[in-house]
């Protein structure tokens, strides 16, 4: 397990990267007065999934960290 944690906290940066550049490119477009509603529920959903990333990289380093005897 220890060693793929390190892995991990790469796959979860980069989907960090992903959702960020999603939202980026989101607001950087015109939205038509038809799709307003659901690219403000993409922005939403994008937003609660870079928070679900964020929390799931604090655990794996918490879990790294305690792999590494530090706790």
């Amino acid at each position: 397990m220890n060693r793929l944690l390190p892995f991990m906290v790469a796959v979860l940066a980069a989907l960090d990267l992903v959702t960020l550049a999603a939202v980026e490119k989101l607001k950087a477009r015109p939205t038509p007065p038809d799709l307003t509603p659901r690219v403000a529920q993409l922005e939403t959903d994008l937003s609660q999934a870079q928070s679900d990333i964020g929390e799931l990289k604090q655990e794996v380093l918490l879990l790294q960290h305690r792999g590494q005897g530090g706790d």
